[in-house]
């Protein structure tokens, strides 16, 4: 397991102050600790949620959801049953946020990035590029091309660029968009 942070608590959690010399009771305060996010492996038992995270954020991307959103779904669906054949060769993260998963990545031979997602309701807040950075740390040493490559949707490009992937090339006319990226290690 990968852990950035401490797990989420199910219920919130307190501790004592060690000092509270301005109240009047002189007791310590209770401080509330806020449940924190966890990134761990994901497990083959994970791949239903998985999969509802992988479509909310297609959906909600892409615009044509119809015809887009198919072809990107089962694009990803290809990388997913690749894993469970070859886990041993990726790095695949969920982002819990409250044991709920709210972001997945995965790079396969440890330079393809294959995927990343995270729902609507958690962009623009870390969440991707916090799993950027633990992908980086963790196929640093074992990237055989000592990068990471990627061809990214054209909704993504910003985030790829503000994180410091480089883009290489010209995009493809591919449902999305196909715009490589690379990240060196």
């Amino acid at each position: 397991m990968s852990q950035l942070n401490r797990p989420p608590n199910q219920s919130v959690k307190y501790t004592l102050a060690k000092q509270a010399p301005d109240r009047p009771s002189g007791r310590p305060l209770l401080q509330a600790l806020e449940a924190r996010p966890l990134i761990d492996d994901v497990a083959v038992a994970d791949l239903s949620e998985v999969r509802a995270l992988v479509k909310s954020a297609i959906h909600a991307s892409v615009a044509d959801a119809d015809r887009e959103a198919e072809f990107l779904i089962n694009d990803i669906e290809k990388s997913l049953v690749w894993w469970q054949d070859h886990p041993e060769q990726s790095v695949h993260l969920k982002y819990l946020d409250a044991g709920k998963i709210v972001g997945v990545v995965l790079v396969k031979d440890f330079w393809n990035l294959a995927n990343l997602f995270v729902l609507p309701s958690h962009q623009r807040r870390g969440v991707g590029r916090t799993l950027i950075e633990e992908v980086i740390r963790l196929c640093g040493d074992r990237s055989p091309r000592a990068k990471i490559q990627l061809n990214s949707s054209s909704y993504a490009v910003p985030f790829y660029e503000a994180v410091g992937f480089t883009q290489t090339g010209l995009g493809r006319d591919r449902p999305g968009g196909c715009v490589p990226f690379e990240y060196g290690l």
